[in-house]
């Protein structure tokens, strides 16, 4: 089986605390050394990232809040053209009724004057049918302006009718 020597073991084990030793000394600071630096910049790395993280939330609220704006700034100018819209259609509705009475008022004011004018000339013919069926019945030839006079007092004393 196996034989310890006492002697070969510790050799072996001054061997290996003088290899630890050795190692310890050239190999284990650069280890730590490289260690520490991939920690380092895995560590730098990972701040960043969040940094850059942190940097893209705020872009992206900003980015939001900038829609959020542009939308109301749209609903906004969408709500002032319907308020114009709709102003300008009651300014342009008030103006064609105006238009419309004052066409209206003036259409029944010629219709008055020619109500009159018709009067008038029918009261003249009339007092010059009367005057010349006066003269064809008497059959002699009385004043003119008397008869004239004559006939436009009956003539006055007719009722005078607005409803036609």
């Amino acid at each position: 089986m196996l034989d310890l020597d006492p002697g070969m073991m510790i050799w072996a084990w001054i061997t290996f605390v003088v290899l630890l030793l050795l190692l310890y000394k050239v190999a284990w600071k650069p280890i730590l050394s490289t260690v520490d630096k991939r920690e380092k910049l895995i560590q730098d790395s990972l701040d960043r990232a969040k940094q850059a993280q942190e940097e893209a939330e705020k872009l992206l609220g900003q980015h939001q809040e900038m829609m959020r704006s542009a939308e109301e700034e749209a609903q906004n100018f969408l709500r002032e053209n319907r308020d114009l819209a709709e102003k300008s259609k009651q300014e342009i509705l008030q103006e064609a009724r105006l238009s419309a009475q004052n066409l209206l008022d003036k259409a029944k004011q010629e219709i008055t004057k020619e109500k009159e004018n018709a009067l008038i000339m029918l009261r003249r013919e009339v007092a010059d049918l009367a005057i010349s069926a006066t003269k064809k019945i008497i059959g002699e030839l009385l004043d003119e302006q008397k008869q004239r006079a004559l006939i436009e007092q009956y003539v006055e004393k007719i009722p005078k009718s607005n409803k036609h």
